[in-house]
């Protein structure tokens, strides 16, 4: 069973002699229930295929189906509502507001899901910070800030959790420290996981190794031995 399949998935920005293609033309599919690494440089189109598979852009040409739903169809209202249910995002960048604890910062997110204090504490247990809810941002490490937007993503068991390069901030230590968090949701719960990374090392933690360049896809791989990421270096 795929979790997404893309078709003639194409976008571009600017006309003329400004024309940028950021995704040409792909063919994508992506299993569900499975860890799974889109690798390439910056300016590969990543990002932008993360974007479109979250509902975060539209496509210039063709589809993207979420299981067996063409999620291209919807309208702006529908796609906000879509995301909501069934998709958590991980940034780069924490996004959290400062003058919220970090537990007030998950709360703020399940609120508007519909959810508990309670599914906002669970997230916060799972991510290893139940001794932290009540400190704001400004007393959390990197590693601890980037597990309070990890918690604020999973409080709703998403379908798929999208990550774009959720390592990129943090030291080599606190970076293994996330992917740990991140396999072990995947391992452990019920949501795909989808990892954006310009970093071939992380790419071995991975079930399926998806290699993007120039906005094309070149080549889709399984792992059948991926790495803890205790066992990869960069």
């Amino acid at each position: 069973m795929n979790l997404f399949t893309t078709s003639n998935l194409t976008k571009t920005y600017g006309e003329g002699n400004a024309k940028v293609t950021a995704l040409d033309a792909i063919n994508l599919e992506i299993p569900a229930n499975k860890f799974v690494v889109i690798l390439g440089a910056s300016g590969s189109g990543k990002s932008t295929l993360l974007n479109m598979l979250g509902c975060m852009d539209t496509p210039t040409v063709g589809e993207i189906a979420f299981s067996d739903i063409n999620i291209t169809s919807f309208n702006k209202h529908k796609m906000t509502h879509f995301r909501g249910e069934n998709i958590g995002f991980v940034f780069q960048s924490y996004n959290l507001l400062p003058d919220l604890t970090a537990l007030e910062n998950v709360e703020f997110s399940t609120e508007l899901a519909g959810l508990t204090r309670s599914d906002a504490l669970n997230a916060l247990a799972a991510v290893g910070l139940s001794e932290r809810v009540n400190h704001y941002p400004a007393e959390l490490s990197g590693g601890e800030q980037q597990r309070v937007s990890i918690a604020r993503a999973i409080a709703k068991n998403p379908k798929v959790l999208l990550c774009d390069e959720p390592t990129g901030a943090l030291d080599y230590n606190t970076g293994i420290m996330v992917l740990e968090v991140l396999k072990k949701i995947h391992s452990e719960g019920s949501s795909s996981v989808v990892l954006i990374t310009h970093n071939r090392e992380i790419a071995k933690i991975a079930d399926v190794i998806i290699t993007m360049r120039s906005g094309k896809v070149q080549s889709v791989s399984e792992n059948s031995m991926p790495l803890s990421p205790s066992e990869v270096t960069w």
